[in-house]
C-alpha cells in the first residue's frame, strides 16, 4: 500500500504514559508536522549550539594567546630597557678606559696610534628615556631600535679603535719600561685630598697663594711611599715643609714630600716605586697632619693628579 504525502502529513502519533495501577494513563497526540518541526528544531539547535560553542572556544583560545603575547611583549620591553642600560654602562667603561689610556700616554709622552675618536661617530645619548619611547607605541619602539642600532655600531667601532690603540700603547710601554719606572704615577699616601694644585685662599688666613702641590690629610704615622724609582736628593728639615724628602727620578722629574713626622731614607740612597720613605706628620708650617706632595718637571711644579693612575 502506497502512502500519499498528504496522508503522511495528516498522520497522528500517540504518546502514552502509563503510570502505576492507581493513576490514570496519560495520552498525548502528536501530529506528524509537530514531530518534523520538533526534529528540525533539534537539529538547528544542535548545529547552532555546536557553532557557538566552537566560536566561544576559539575566542577563548585567542584571548589566552593575546594575554600571553601581552605578557611576552612586556617582558621583551623590559629586556630592551635592561639591554639599553647595559649598553650605556659599556659605553661609560670604554670612555673610562680611554681616559686612563690618555693619562698613561701623557705620562709616557706617547701619542703613537692614539685614536682620535674612541667611540666613533653617532651613538650619543637618546633624546628620550627608553621607557618613554616604548610607551609611544610602534613609532617609539622603532625610534628606540634605531637608537640602539646606532649605539651598537658606535660601541663596535669604539672597541675596535680601543684594541688598536691599546696594542700601540703596549708597544710604547715596552719601549719605555725604564722611563716608566722613573716616572711618578701612584698616590704617595692613603688619605683625603684636602687641597689641590694652583691658586687658593691661604690656609693661614692671609690673602691668596699659589699651591705648587697637593695636600693629603690622614692620621699620624701613616706610611709615605716613593711614587717612582729614583735617588734621594735630600732628607731633612726644609724651611716651611718641615721634615721633607726630595727624590730625583731623572728625565727632569723631582718629587717633594713635606711635613713628615719621620724620615727613613738618607740622601744618596736609591728608592723604588712603593718603597716607604717616611711617615705622615705635622712638621713645619702646617695646620694639621697631612702630606704636601709635589711633582717638579724641568724645575717647574706640575699638577700631581695628572700623573696619578688611580686603579
Amino acid at each position: 500500500m502506497i502512502n500519499h504525502p498528504r496522508e503522511v502529513k495528516d498522520r497522528t502519533y500517540t504518546l502514552l504514559f502509563i503510570p502505576s495501577a492507581r493513576e490514570r494513563m496519560k495520552r498525548f497526540d502528536l501530529s506528524h508536522r509537530f514531530i518534523v518541526g520538533l526534529w528540525s528544531f533539534g537539529i538547528v539547535f544542535s548545529i547552532s549550539f555546536l557553532f557557538f560553542a566552537g566560536v566561544t572556544v576559539y575566542l577563548l583560545h585567542k584571548e589566552n594567546q593575546m594575554v600571553a603575547l601581552a605578557h611576552q611583549s612586556q617582558s621583551q620591553r623590559e629586556m630592551i630597557v635592561r639591554i639599553y642600560g647595559r649598553m650605556q654602562e659599556i659605553r661609560s667603561r670604554i670612555l673610562l678606559l680611554a681616559h686612563e689610556e690618555q693619562k698613561i700616554r701623557m705620562i709616557l709622552d706617547s701619542s703613537d696610534g692614539e685614536s682620535e675618536t674612541l667611540l666613533g661617530q653617532g651613538g650619543g645619548q637618546a633624546r628620550m628615556a627608553p621607557s618613554v619611547l616604548i610607551q609611544k607605541g610602534p613609532n617609539g619602539m622603532s625610534e628606540l631600535m634605531q637608537e640602539m642600532d646606532g649605539q651598537m655600531a658606535s660601541l663596535r667601532s669604539g672597541i675596535s679603535n680601543q684594541e688598536v690603540s691599546l696594542v700601540s700603547l703596549r708597544n710604547s710601554i715596552r719601549r719605555q719600561q725604564a722611563k716608566w719606572a722613573y716616572t711618578p704615577s701612584i698616590w704617595p699616601v692613603h688619605g683625603v685630598l684636602t687641597s689641590g694644585f694652583g691658586w687658593r685662599n691661604s690656609p693661614f688666613g692671609v690673602g691668596r697663594d699659589f699651591h705648587p702641590g697637593i695636600d693629603i690629610a690622614g692620621p699620624m704615622d701613616v706610611p709615605v711611599v716613593s711614587t717612582a724609582e729614583g735617588i734621594v736628593e735630600s732628607a731633612g728639615w726644609d724651611q716651611g715643609y718641615g721634615k721633607a724628602v726630595r727624590v730625583s727620578h731623572g728625565n727632569g722629574f723631582v718629587t717633594l714630600f713635606g711635613h713628615l713626622d719621620q724620615i727613613v731614607v738618607a740622601p744618596g740612597s736609591k728608592v723604588v716605586r712603593g718603597e716607604v720613605i717616611g711617615y705622615l706628620g705635622n712638621t713645619g708650617l702646617s695646620t694639621g697632619p697631612h702630606l704636601h706632595y709635589e711633582i717638579i718637571r724641568n724645575n717647574v711644579p706640575v699638577n700631581p693628579t695628572r700623573y696619578i693612575i688611580d686603579y
